[in-house]
């Protein structure tokens, strides 16, 4: 298996690499298509499903990326080219891999044995918890971060069926993210293992910096690709 400083990098490079792929291929027609639509809207319900059942933020983020591609696969087959499809694959990439290098700091702090979320870290670790609803917020495509437009995109390009497919993933996302707050920022407090300390001011002040700034350029791109 990866290291996980390999692994991050991986997940936002190959999707990346796969849009600029498709945009060098032509979509299939007839039949294929179909087959391809029904595989991509499957695989996208059935990891949005799995995310319910998960605590952990690591798997969270992994299969929520799993479950966000075959959106671009969608969107691809029903025209979406160029920059706007890598734009897409990046704005519900990115989300995932921050999560990621969440979950990998929580694993350190609450032990070896952390297996998911399961009692209330805020008032052990204030600021990485604050960093943690920032990012998971990004991940669910929640306004204004870049993945909400992206997912409005989707929605523009594909057909009324597949719009309903969409939504369904993006209504359990929200879901699988109201149970991983339930779990993380509610109940029982998370004792601190002693010799672990928090986030430091600067590294959540970085990470709020770019969250800030991703919401921004969500912002203005989403703006100027709906005027568009």
């Amino acid at each position: 298996m990866l290291p996980v400083w390999l692994r991050i990098p991986a997940l936002v490079a190959l999707p990346t690499a796969g849009a600029l792929l498709l945009n060098q291929a032509t979509a299939p027609a007839g039949q294929w298509t179909n087959a391809l639509q029904l595989l991509a809207a499957f695989t996208a319900l059935l990891y949005a499903w799995r995310l319910l059942a998960v605590q952990e933020v690591f798997v969270w983020a992994r299969l929520q990326a799993t479950s966000a591609w075959p959106l671009v696969w969608l969107a691809w087959l029903h025209g979406l080219h160029g920059t706007n499809l890598v734009l897409v694959a990046l704005a519900v990439t990115i989300p995932a891999a921050a999560l990621m290098m969440i979950g990998c700091s929580l694993s350190r702090r609450l032990g070896g044995a952390y297996l998911g979320l399961r009692g209330r870290i805020g008032p052990s670790f204030p600021r990485l918890t604050g960093v943690f609803v920032v990012a998971l917020l990004a991940a669910l495509a929640a306004p204004p971060f870049p993945g909400f437009f992206a997912m409005f995109a989707v929605l523009k390009q594909v057909p009324a069926g597949l719009a309903a497919v969409v939504l369904a993933v993006w209504l359990l996302w929200s879901w699988a993210a109201a149970a991983l707050w339930q779990h993380g920022l509610f109940g029982d407090q998370w004792p601190r293992t002693a010799g672990t300390v928090d986030l430091s001011r600067s590294g959540a002040a970085l990470w709020l910096v770019l969250a800030a700034a991703a919401a921004v350029l969500g912002s203005i791109g989403g703006w100027s690709w709906w005027m568009h």
